[in-house]
């Protein structure tokens, strides 16, 4: 695993996994999140989001953190892994609504300053995304039938998942 996305609702986990996945992984670690909004909520152009990507994807080891959909195939023509949370909507809803509360009047420590903001909208975003936004992940990730992919659809699997990975580097490390 040296090219590796995480995608999904907003809420499954996906910032957090990431952070631990690259840090067993040794692995440089992009949140698309940071790095296509501006403070105040701004969004980077369509054009400026595939530069970016262009870029980031050129590295030769390198995690990425986030959906966007106009971006998701040049990222899966580079990744050798693909970690897909489809985790539960309520359970979603639940850690953004607890993110809400822990980070009221607080800066994300993931995120730069003003580029994280909850309202109406988010919500409904996120209630949503069953419908609106996955079918067109596993579209995609349907085109790239040689990529390795992992599916999280439960809490556990999470854990499991993380715990392998876990194992196999130790046990890479001690070779």
């Amino acid at each position: 695993m040296k090219r590796v996305i995480l995608i999904g609702s907003p809420g499954s986990g996906k910032s957090t996994m990431s952070r631990e996945l690259a840090r067993i992984l040794n692995l440089k670690l992009y949140h698309l999140d940071n790095l296509f909004w501006s403070p105040g909520w701004i969004m980077a152009s369509r054009e400026e989001q595939i530069e970016i990507t262009k870029e980031l994807i050129q590295e030769d080891e390198w995690m990425i953190d986030g959906n966007y959909n106009g971006t998701l195939d040049l990222r899966l023509e580079r990744a050798d892994f693909v970690v897909l949370f489809d985790l539960p909507r309520w359970l979603c809803m639940i850690r953004i609504f607890k993110r809400m509360i822990q980070y009221r009047n607080q800066q994300r420590p993931d995120f730069n300053a003003g580029t994280e903001r909850f309202n109406w909208e988010f919500i409904k975003y996120v209630w949503a995304f069953r419908k609106s936004k996955r079918p067109a992940i596993y579209e995609k990730i349907s085109q790239y039938p040689e990529k390795n992919v992992v599916l999280l659809k439960k809490r556990r699997d999470v854990d499991v998942f993380l715990q392998k990975i876990r194992v196999e580097q130790h046990d890479f490390r001690a070779i």
